[in-house]
C-alpha cells in the first residue's frame, strides 16, 4: 500500500484472511494494469500494459474496508458527476464510487443514517466503470462483458458479496438489484427481470431473504458458507435510486424530491433495526478525516461539494 496516503483503514492478525479475499479480487479485476497491481488505493488512474490512461476500474481500497461489512450497497455505476468523463469530479477522477454528484451527497446522508460511514461499508457499482455513453446506467452488454480476469461484472459483484460477508446488501436502483440477482442465482448470461425478482417477495423498501431473488446458486452458497462458517446468507434491501432525478436537496420539503429521501431513510433504518440490530442514531454524525476521507481528492474536490449538500439536508431536518 502506497505510503504517501496518509491514513489507512487498519487491519489485524485475525482480518488476514477476509483482506486476502478483497486482494485476489483486486489483482483479478486489474489484471490488464500493472501499476494498479502495486497501488491498491488507485492512487494515480488506471493504466494498461503499455502505460497508456484508461477508463478507471474503480475497484480498490477507495470503495470501503478490506474487511467483512455490515452493509454492501451496489449502485448501478460508480457515478460520473458530469462531464461524460471529463474533469476531477466523478468516479473517473477521484476513483471513489459515488463521488461527487448528488448521488453520493445522498448516499452519504443514507450512511450516517444509520451511523456508518465509507470507512465502514463497502460501496459499488454493478458495473465499476463509467459507461460507454459517459454516465446513466450501464448496457446488459457491458454488465456482461469481462472485467480484467472476471467473465463479467456480474461475476466481479457474485466474488464482492462473498467478500464483504454483509449482513445486509442495498441495491440502489433496479440495475443494482438485478445484478445482485444474477450475482447469487448464478444467472450471469440474462440478469433476472424486475418481474421475476417481484414474483420472489421482493418489493422496495422491505429488506427480504437471498432467495427472494431467485434460487441461491450452489457455488454462491458452498462460497459462502466457506468463508463465513455457515453464517446466513445476507437479506438484500431494494431502494429507490438516489440519484438527483430521485432525491435532491436543492428541493423544498413539500417535493417528491425531499419526500423520497425521506422514504429511503425510513427504510433504511428499519432495515438496520431489524437485519443488524442496528439502533440508528437521532442525528447523523459528522464524517471522519481518515482513510478514505483524508485522500487528496476527497478533501480537495468532493467534500467541499458535499458539504454544502450537507447543509441543506440537514437544514431540512434529515
Amino acid at each position: 500500500m502506497p505510503s504517501r496516503v496518509p491514513s489507512t483503514i487498519s487491519s489485524t492478525a485475525s482480518d488476514a484472511s477476509a483482506e486476502q479475499r478483497f486482494r485476489t479480487i483486486y489483482a483479478r479485476a486489474h489484471a490488464r494494469h500493472p501499476a494498479c497491481l502495486l497501488d491498491e488505493w488507485l492512487t494515480q488512474a488506471c493504466r494498461d500494459a503499455q502505460g497508456r490512461p484508461v477508463t478507471p476500474i474503480v475497484w480498490s481500497r477507495r470503495n470501503g474496508p478490506w474487511q467483512r461489512v455490515s452493509v454492501l450497497w451496489v449502485g448501478a455505476a460508480p457515478g460520473n458527476a458530469g462531464g461524460k468523463g471529463q474533469g476531477s469530479l466523478g468516479a473517473h477522477g477521484t476513483r471513489i464510487p459515488f463521488g461527487g454528484d448528488i448521488a453520493g451527497a445522498n448516499l452519504e446522508v443514507l450512511l450516517g443514517s444509520i451511523g456508518l460511514d465509507r470507512n465502514h461499508a463497502f460501496i459499488v457499482g454493478a458495473y465499476n466503470s463509467l459507461p460507454a455513453r459517459g454516465g446513466g446506467e450501464p448496457t446488459p452488454a457491458e454488465l456482461k462483458a469481462p472485467v480484467g480476469d472476471y467473465s463479467s461484472s456480474i461475476h466481479l459483484l457474485r466474488d464482492t458479496l462473498v467478500a464483504t460477508g454483509a449482513g445486509l446488501v442495498v441495491a440502489l436502483g433496479n440495475v443494482g438489484l438485478r445484478t445482485i440477482a444474477g450475482a447469487i442465482t448464478g444467472e450471469h448470461a440474462d440478469l433476472p427481470t424486475l418481474a421475476r425478482v417481484e414474483r420472489g417477495g421482493m418489493v422496495r423498501g422491505n429488506a427480504a431473504p437471498a432467495a427472494s431473488l431467485g434460487e441461491i446458486s450452489p457455488s454462491f452458497q458452498q462460497a459462502w458458507s466457506q468463508a463465513w462458517d455457515g453464517a446466513p446468507t445476507p437479506r438484500v434491501l431494494w431502494l429507490t435510486h438516489p440519484s438527483a432525478q430521485n432525491m435532491s436537496p436543492f428541493a423544498g420539503p413539500e417535493t417528491l424530491f425531499h419526500q423520497r429521501m425521506r422514504e429511503a431513510r425510513r427504510q433504511l433504518r428499519r432495515a438496520a433495526r431489524d437485519c443488524l440490530g442496528v439502533a440508528p442514531p437521532a442525528r447523523r454524525p459528522p464524517l471522519p478525516d481518515r482513510a478514505i476521507y483524508a485522500l487528496r481528492e476527497w478533501k480537495d474536490d468532493i467534500a467541499p461539494r458535499f458539504a454544502r449538500m450537507d447543509r441543506l439536508w440537514r437544514a431540512h431536518g434529515i
